[in-house]
C-alpha cells in the first residue's frame, strides 16, 4: 500500500512502517467489512482503503453500472432504467473512456433533429461518422428555430430563436481533426452550408455532397444510398434510443441530459470497454 496523498512524500516511497492499519468500514453498496489504513507521515496522516483510488470508490451501487449501461442503449428510458434496478433516478449516473484516437480518411456527416421539452424547441444533433467501420467520431447538440407551423410558436411562447448550428458543426468536426489523414473526405448531403461549415475548419479537405433520393424524378432509377453510414447510425439511434424516437412519452428534459446519454450510446456503438 501507498499513501494515495500526491504531496505526501509516502506517496512516493515505499517500506516497511510507512502505512499502518486503521479499523475496517462496510461500504453500503457491498456489505463487505473492508481495511482501512493510515499514513504515519505527521504532516499527511490520511486515512484511506484499498478502493479509494479505484473507478468506483465513490459510487454507492457500483454493480449497476453494466446493465443500467445495456439498458440506456437499448431503447428504455432513465427513469424506467431506474425503476427496473431498483435505483433512485439520480443514482443513474456513468463515467466512461473518451473517444480512442483514429486515423481515417473518409468521413460522413450530417445532423439529427429531435427537441428539449416542447417541440416547438428545436435542437440539431451534428453527427460524424467513420463509413469503414460505423464509429461515431464527434456530435454535438445545437439549439435552431423551429420550422413551419411551429416557428411562430416556437418564438411567441418560447423566445426559441437561437440557431447554434454553425458554431456546434465547426466545433464538432474541429473535435474530430486529430483523426484525419492528410488526404480525407468529408461527405454529406446537398445542404450548401455543410461546405462552408467544414472547409472552414478543415480547408484541406475534399467536401462531396450526395442529391437525395428525393429530388430525382419519379422515372429516374433509385441509386444505393451515397449516405448509408450516416443514415442507418441515425435510424439505430432513434430506434435504441427512447427519447429519440419519432413518437414518445419520454421527451427530452435537458440538453445535458441528451449529451449525456449520447455519450453512452457512443461507447456502445464503438464497443468502448466499461468498466
Amino acid at each position: 500500500m501507498k499513501c494515495p496523498n500526491q504531496t505526501c512524500e509516502n506517496h512516493y516511497t515505499h517500506g516497511p512502517g510507512l502505512i499502518i492499519k486503521h479499523g475496517f468500514f462496510t461500504p453500503k453498496g457491498t456489505r463487505q467489512k473492508t481495511q482501512r489504513y493510515k499514513c504515519k507521515n505527521p504532516s499527511c496522516a490520511t486515512v484511506f482503503s484499498a478502493r479509494t483510488e479505484e473507478d468506483v470508490a465513490w459510487q454507492k451501487k457500483p454493480e449497476i453500472n453494466a446493465p443500467l449501461f445495456k439498458l440506456l442503449v437499448s431503447g428504455v428510458s432513465l427513469r424506467r432504467a431506474a425503476t427496473i434496478l431498483s435505483v433512485d433516478f439520480n443514482t443513474v449516473l456513468l463515467h466512461f473512456a473518451h473517444l480512442a484516437t483514429i486515423s481515417t480518411s473518409y468521413i460522413q456527416v450530417d445532423e439529427l433533429e429531435t427537441f428539449v421539452h416542447a417541440k416547438a424547441c428545436c435542437l440539431s444533433v451534428p453527427v460524424a461518422v467513420r463509413v469503414k467501420t460505423g464509429e461515431i467520431l464527434g456530435f454535438a447538440v445545437a439549439k435552431m428555430p423551429a420550422k413551419g407551423k411551429l416557428a411562430s410558436i416556437g418564438v411567441a411562447k418560447y423566445s426559441w430563436v437561437v440557431d447554434e448550428r454553425p458554431a456546434k458543426f465547426q466545433a464538432m468536426v474541429a473535435s474530430i481533426t486529430p483523426c484525419l489523414k492528410a488526404a480525407a473526405t468529408f461527405k454529406s448531403d446537398a445542404k450548401g452550408a455543410y461546405k462552408t461549415w467544414i472547409n472552414a475548419v478543415v480547408p484541406h479537405v475534399k467536401v462531396e455532397q450526395a442529391v437525395s433520393n428525393k429530388k430525382l424524378p419519379p422515372s429516374a432509377a433509385k441509386p444505393f444510398d451515397g449516405l448509408f453510414a450516416i443514415n442507418n447510425t441515425f435510424a439505430r439511434m432513434r430506434h435504441d434510443m427512447n427519447r429519440l424516437a419519432r413518437k414518445t412519452w419520454s421527451t427530452t428534459k435537458s440538453i445535458e441530459g441528451l449529451e449525456n446519454h449520447i455519450w453512452l450510446y457512443v461507447a456502445w456503438n464503438n464497443q468502448y470497454f466499461i468498466k
